[in-house]
């Protein structure tokens, strides 16, 4: 049992956006661009900028009373500074960096670069380590871990959602697409850090991973209507 949920998590966190990469990349030609540049950008967006930043609130004593005090303004401020490091080196990116890579497929690229990074760093690496170690059988709890491998593939939906949303924004000149994409982000990631953190027995991790998905496939839906107007706008 605990094998086979490791086993879950791996291929959740780690193989299905390899896999998808990979898919992406041999389909059509340049499409490692903009999937290279997702990843950098979560890369550097969370893991050089926002995470040493709240490391270091973290030891003043404002943030810790804020955080014991007010745990939904805390949580608030959890999503909106993601959504505002995420999204705002989104648009940066794509405006500057892939002035040639602005259709609906390099969004999606994008996406699986910085949505698949993030779930190899956040639980691949460690379901990896879990599984060759031979140490699964004391490494948490199986409805934790099956439920920590679907939120990495409802994550990577969203984040490519987002991408796609944010190059919506860069390529029609439209600024309301990028707010959008930072006020969903911000609700999501709030949502998801109070009910987890802050309501306790009363709150089921499935409860709030089934929340997640249904905005994953909306997400995925929004995609997939982006995809279809380009296809008829190219075919006119």
């Amino acid at each position: 049992m605990y094998t086979f949920v490791w086993i879950f998590a791996l291929v959740c966190a780690f193989v299905l956006p390899l896999a998808l990469a990979v898919e992406l990349c041999v389909r059509k030609k340049g499409s490692w661009k903009p999937l290279l540049f997702g990843a950098l950008t979560f890369t550097v967006f969370q893991g050089f900028l926002r995470i040493p930043a709240l490391a270091a609130l973290g030891g003043t004593a404002w943030f810790q009373a804020l955080q014991g005090a007010e745990p939904a303004l805390y949580a608030l401020f959890l999503g909106a500074t993601a959504a505002l490091f995420e999204e705002g080196g989104r648009w940066l990116v794509m405006r500057f960096l892939l002035k040639k890579h602005r259709g609906v497929r390099d969004g999606i690229c994008f996406g699986v670069g910085h949505g698949g990074i993030e779930a190899v760093l956040i639980f691949g690496l460690t379901a990896a380590a879990t599984l060759f170690s031979g140490a699964s059988a004391d490494a948490g709890s199986p409805p934790l871990v099956l439920a920590g491998g679907a939120e990495r593939v409802f994550a990577l939906a969203a984040q490519i959602g987002f991408s796609v949303m944010v190059m919506k924004s860069v390529r029609e000149k439209k600024p309301l697409w990028l707010l959008l994409a930072f006020v969903l982000h911000t609700l999501v990631d709030f949502g998801a850090a109070y009910a987890a953190g802050f309501l306790g027995d009363g709150a089921s991790v499935w409860a709030i991973e089934i929340c997640v998905g249904l905005f994953a496939a909306a997400m995925l839906w929004f995609v997939w209507k982006e995809w279809k107007r380009e296809k008829a706008q190219s075919a006119d």
